[in-house]
């Protein structure tokens, strides 16, 4: 039984230092960010930009690969109709009706009574 637990133990330090020792040594490479990595891809066929004003319209502008650039501007998004909280007549509170009730339980079976 030890040798078996000794065992199991070298296996976990065994499969934990080698990676550990890998994660000391190296450092993390930084990550580019979607926008930069989106320009990397379409640096020779043009590329989009899009960004947002002050006053929130969202600008969308395309370099096309033949030089040409596209530029759309979207008002920001009206607020939707509110309304105000639901409509309660009477300042009735929410009632549910009542639950039915439980059914009766069938009377236990009759057995025949022995003769004494």
């Amino acid at each position: 039984m030890y040798k078996s637990a000794a065992c199991l133990i070298l296996i976990a330090i065994g499969s934990v230092s080698p990676s550990r020792s890998l994660a000391i040594g190296e450092e993390p490479t930084p990550q580019p960010s979607a926008k930069e990595r989106l320009n990397q891809v379409l640096n020779g066929e043009g590329g989009t930009t899009v960004y947002m004003d002050a006053a929130g319209n969202v600008h969308s502008t395309t370099d096309l690969p033949n030089g040409d650039r596209i530029v759309t501007v979207q008002p920001p998004q009206s607020p939707g109709l509110n309304l105000g909280p639901p409509l309660q007549l009477n300042n009735r509170i929410l009632q549910f009706p009542p639950a039915p009730p439980v059914p009766a339980q069938p009377p236990p079976p009759e057995y025949p009574q022995r003769a004494r």
